[in-house]
């Protein structure tokens, strides 16, 4: 079987890895917490090619917007881990990705978790990763993706050293390569990273249309129709999520009057795992739907990103809310990372019936880079609904 004997390629994908890291003398170590997560969107769907997306956490960031982007052209699976190519393990769960269906394009980057990495045994880890790849890819097309920038100088030097590597790497083996470091370098790091190696949904969004298109290339295929597409979107979504249901809908907007300082749209809950965020038509304060969260976890929040704060400038935040049971919630508005500067901070107690809620303040005279959120903060878990939420200019 081939867990007992594996085939012949495999073992000679192995051999290289281990031969080589015993040469260059280096000792594997895995970082504290190791990770790996993978989606099949449209699971038993066989009317379009399927794509897999290989790489870390930053697959993990721009992979749902390529879905977005191909939905109604391909069917995308991913594959996102913390693991290095000099994992020994890391083939094993490769191959594991490559076995479950049969691809056309396979989008492929190792880097980011090997920035000090000893090279000699990333090369070789890297190569037997390509190997593995083309060898059980069944003829796909393969496509290299370069690891993106940091927002620290020093790293960023070691991403381009490993870039130049796999460059070379991919040059021999006539492999084309999406060079994700080249569009996202020019970038601002203030106004685009969110952390160290991560940047902010724009950011994501940037690199997923260039994934996406490399992949139409790689299909020679068009974008698809805003029909199919929406159609493609609703077959993959799913009750059974590991948080919950799998939503592949564009952000909905709150069911709320938005004013102009209130980007419409794109609630979403911190942590994942403490809550849910639904539209509900369960007795809404106005129109057809209320936003109904439903808390798990103590703190959990629900945030919406990107307000148009004018410096020196009062404004007034208002909610309705009502709750399954009684409870206390707090609202503000935020900047996004440290220090904190908490804006039109207020505890509303919550009960059965609609209550509406404000606050009045005013922005700081020289507004922080990062922007700011508008976020409800629910200390114990319950079920809460909110409605009508404005953010007025006085």
């Amino acid at each position: 079987m081939y867990m007992n004997h594996p085939p012949a390629f495999l073992r000679s994908s192995r051999l290289l890895l281990l031969l080589t890291l015993l040469a260059v003398g280096s000792s594997f170590g895995r970082e504290p917490t190791e990770w790996m997560t993978s989606y099949w969107y449209n699971a038993s769907d066989n009317k379009l090619p399927r794509v897999l997306l290989i790489g870390d956490s930053i697959c993990n960031g721009y992979q749902p917007f390529v879905r977005d982007e191909l939905a109604g052209t391909a069917y995308v699976s991913f594959f996102a881990t913390s693991k290095c190519a000099t994992d020994p393990t890391y083939l094993k769960a490769l191959a594991f990705m490559l076995d479950e269906y049969d691809y056309k394009v396979i989008h492929f980057n190792n880097g980011l978790h090997s920035l000090n990495t000893d090279r000699g045994a990333w090369t070789a880890g890297l190569s037997a990763a390509l190997n593995l790849i083309r060898e059980k890819g069944k003829g796909a097309k393969v496509i290299w993706a370069t690891s993106t920038p940091l927002k620290d100088p020093a790293l960023t030097d070691k991403a381009k050293e490993l870039n130049l590597i796999a460059d070379g790497v991919m040059k021999s083996n006539s492999i084309p390569v999406d060079d994700l470091f080249s569009l996202m370098n020019p970038l601002d790091r203030n106004a685009f990273w969110v952390d160290t190696y991560h940047c902010n949904e724009k950011g994501r969004k940037m690199e997923a249309k260039q994934v996406a298109d490399s992949i139409r290339q790689a299909l020679g295929a068009k974008q698809a129709s805003a029909a199919d597409a929406k159609a493609s979107l609703a077959a993959a979504a799913s009750e059974t999520g590991p948080n919950g249901k799998i939503s592949t809908a564009s952000p909905a907007a709150a069911p709320l009057v938005n004013q102009s300082t209130l980007p419409k749209g794109a609630w979403k809950v911190w942590p994942q795992t403490s809550g849910a965020f639904e539209l509900s038509p369960e007795n809404p304060h106005s129109g057809t739907n209320a936003a109904k969260i439903t808390v798990s976890a103590p703190h959990m929040q629900l945030y919406q990103s990107d307000l148009a704060l004018e410096a020196g400038a009062s404004y007034t935040l208002k909610y309705w809310a009502r709750s399954a049971s009684p409870l206390k919630m707090d609202a503000f508005i935020r900047n996004t990372r440290p220090p904190y500067t908490f804006l039109g901070k207020n505890t509303a107690e919550v009960d059965a019936s609609w209550k509406v809620f404000s606050a009045t303040f005013t922005a700081p005279t020289e507004l922080a880079p990062d922007g700011y959120k508008l976020f409800f903060e629910f200390p114990a878990p319950g079920a809460c609904w909110i409605d009508d939420v404005s953010l007025s200019k006085q």
